[in-house]
Parts: structure tokens; sequence; C-alpha cells
């Protein structure tokens, strides 16, 4: 499919296995690849493939359903040396930009890689104050 497009290919989103990604990248049966940060096996897992991708000159995007996930998208980026011009964007920085200090901003289609600990969260405190305790029945 990929030899009769003109359009650059991406797959692997489904994907979980390392060894497939290993072929699809060694016979270059697509133009991107495309690891799901959750179905592969996470960051570690996809930053694996996406080395693989480099080293045959093959670019990486991720795949990630909404959510909170969109975090984990641009720690990947970060850390990609071969990232792709393609990547998906299913919104959330309009819903948790504001937990991360400072905020997280979308300009010119572009975002900055969250500089605090674990994925970048501010006091979580702040963020769990409107918060309501959930109480064991009986309790």
């Amino acid at each position: 499919m990929a030899d009769a497009l003109r359009i650059p290919i991406a797959l692997g989103e489904q994907e979980s296995s390392q060894w497939r990604f290993q072929w699809v990248i060694r016979n270059q049966v697509a133009d991107v690849v495309q690891p799901d940060l959750y179905d592969c096996g996470a960051l570690i897992r996809s930053i694996r493939v996406a080395r693989m991708a480099e080293l045959n000159g093959m670019a990486t995007t991720v795949h990630l359903s909404g959510g909170f996930g969109f975090v984990y998208s641009l720690h990947f980026g970060s850390c990609t040396a071969r990232i792709g011009p393609w990547q998906e964007y299913k919104k959330g920085v309009e819903t948790y930009g504001q937990w991360f200090n400072p905020p997280l901003r979308i300009v010119d289609g572009s975002i900055t890689v969250p500089k605090g600990p674990g994925v970048g969260i501010t006091e979580p405190r702040e963020i769990l104050r409107d918060a309501i305790p959930v109480v064991e029945v009986g309790s």
C-alpha cells in the first residue's frame, strides 16, 4: 500500500510486539512507525521502537487515546531523536494545562514539555483542593 500512495503511511497503533515492529521497520513496510504509548508498553518500549526506526532512517510518531495522554506524548517526543512532523493531539491542555507550573499553553502549534518531577504536575494539594473524599460505607 505504501508504494501505491503518495502520502506517508504510519502504522503500529495496535501493535504490542517488539518483534513485529522490528519486522515492519526492517522491511520498510511503512514510512512512519506509530507505537501506542499504552498498547506498546509505555515509554521505554516505545522508545525502543523509535530507536529501531531511527537506525533505519524512519520517523516515529505516537498514538495515544485522549485524556491526560498528551503529557506522555510530550515526554516521548522530547527524548525521541527522529520524531516525525505529524503528531496526534486529542486536546487536554485546555483541561489540564493549569496543573503545571508554568501552565502549559499551545502557541503556533507547539507546546512546551513539562519540567517538573514525574510528568511535571505542580503541587497536588492545589489540584485536589475541591475533591470530595470517598469514604467506605460503614466507616
